[in-house]
């Protein structure tokens, strides 16, 4: 037997400490509240949700086949095999799909005193920050309401790359300043925190575009709203009108002066078509008839 590979179950009988392990593991699904036995005694399982619960019963059932495994095959396989073997035999039963990597890890913290950790949702400490909306508008009212004016005045080029540029380069700064003047940058209050953390990592466009969402701003993502008659028309008309200026594309037909049905762009083609015919060079110039084909 190849004791070095599972030296790290701690136990002088290897054989004798999994099946200890197995025993206590079955208690989980042996009864309706057996799934307490394994987790801490500090009185938290009052906010395990019924899928918390499915986990904890689930966890056993992989790492009692793990055990029962490595105590047949340990002389053949060392224990991160072992746990792969059982996520394959088990995972195509209907539990809820791990990997042997992760009931390897659920070994290392069983190990210690036969128990599993809480949910990472329950031993988070401190607050919470959401990804759909920004903290710093509730620390810094100044800014939502730049924020705001800045969208309401640019309806027009609205875009979640401009109001990225416009916070990146308007409203922190601002905010900096202002923190400045007071004598309370960085004086390691919340709203000071989340100040200099966006002055060190700005947020991303996908980002600001949820801000803008959440704010209920009305914008346009393609950038084709009408601006006001002294910014002559829209943004994309205005790109459009500086791309044909530098030549990028071709000047369009004043209206009304497109090609009528039969008619040639230019005289000099339309007389190369007719020759082109009269020489047989073309073979076929009529369409056949609808349903002749």
């Amino acid at each position: 037997m190849r004791r070095g590979r599972y030296c790290c179950f701690g136990e002088d009988d290897i054989l004798k400490g999994l099946q200890e392990r197995v025993e206590v593991l079955k208690q989980a699904n042996q009864s309706v509240d057996g799934w307490k036995s394994l987790i801490p005694n500090d009185g938290k399982e009052g906010t395990y949700s019924r899928h918390d619960i499915l986990v904890v019963r689930h966890k056993a059932i992989y790492l009692i086949k793990g055990y029962l495994i490595a105590m047949k095959k340990m002389n053949q396989h060392n224990w991160g095999t072992c746990c792969k073997m059982a996520s394959a035999e088990l995972s195509p039963l209907g539990l809820t799909k791990f990997g042997g990597v992760a009931v390897a890890s659920w070994n290392a913290h069983f190990r210690i005193d036969n128990k599993f950790p809480h949910p990472v949702r329950l031993t988070r400490t401190g607050e919470r920050e959401t990804n759909h909306f920004v903290r710093i508008f509730e620390y810094f009212p100044q800014a939502k309401e730049m924020f705001l004016e800045i969208a309401n005045e640019n309806k027009h080029q609205l875009s979640g790359r401009f109001m990225l540029e416009q916070f990146e380069e308007k409203i922190l700064p601002t905010l900096e300043r202002d923190s400045r003047d007071k004598e309370c940058f960085d004086d390691g209050s919340k709203g000071q925190k989340k100040l200099v953390k966006l002055l060190a990592n700005p947020p991303s466009r996908a980002l600001i575009l949820r801000w803008m969402g959440k704010l209920n701003i009305e914008w346009d993502p393609y950038t084709t709203r009408k601006g006001s008659a002294k910014d002559g028309g829209s943004h994309l008309s205005k790109r459009i009108s500086e791309a044909r200026e530098s030549g990028k594309y071709t000047k369009r037909r004043p209206k009304g002066k497109g090609l009528k049905k039969g008619q040639t762009q230019d005289p000099a083609i339309e007389e190369d078509h007719t020759q082109a015919l009269d020489n047989k060079e073309i073979k076929y110039t009529k369409r056949r008839p609808k349903g002749k084909g």
